[in-house]
């Protein structure tokens, strides 16, 4: 049943505004965030795991919007989900050996495991809805060109 309610419709509304920016800055964030549990755990020279931790991140980024940078009408790729999976594999992968070096409790590293394995995960999951969710907007008319050839003002 349709609420009436216009404040609620107003501030969904407004939700409705911006959750895609909260969406894109939150994946940066998981990317950030990946890339700091890599610095922090990899048993390297910070000299090196600084500048690959966020060469590898970075690609990442560019790879799996990859399609928004082409017209997705024209070319859309499957390869950015596959690629977003596999950086998500090997994230979680590379996470738990490291893990497995440190000289703490079995509890304690299975701890720090689901935690920061929530993290990319959850990265994960808003890097494939967004996405999806930007395919369907980059493939769809623009709403004003709907209103504009459903209203018959189509003129040019």
């Amino acid at each position: 049943m349709p609420t009436s309610n216009p404040a609620f419709l107003k501030l969904l509304s407004k939700i409705q505004g911006v959750i895609p920016n909260v969406m894109f800055i939150w994946i940066l964030i998981t990317y950030l965030i990946t890339a700091i549990i890599n610095i922090y755990f990899i048993p390297l020279p910070l000299w090196i795991t600084i500048p690959v931790a966020l060469i590898i991140q970075g690609s990442r980024f560019l790879v799996v919007f990859l399609n928004f940078l082409n017209n997705p009408q024209i070319y859309k790729s499957d390869i950015p989900s596959k690629i977003a999976l596999f950086a998500t594999i090997l994230a979680l992968v590379e996470l738990l050996f490291t893990l497995m070096n440190r000289s703490a409790t079995i509890t304690e590293n299975a701890s720090i495991y689901l935690f920061f394995a929530t993290i990319i995960l959850f990265g994960y999951f808003l890097e494939v809805h967004f996405i999806k969710m930007g395919e369907i907007v980059l493939t769809q008319p623009i709403i004003s060109e709907v209103v504009v050839k459903k209203n018959g003002l189509n003129q040019q």
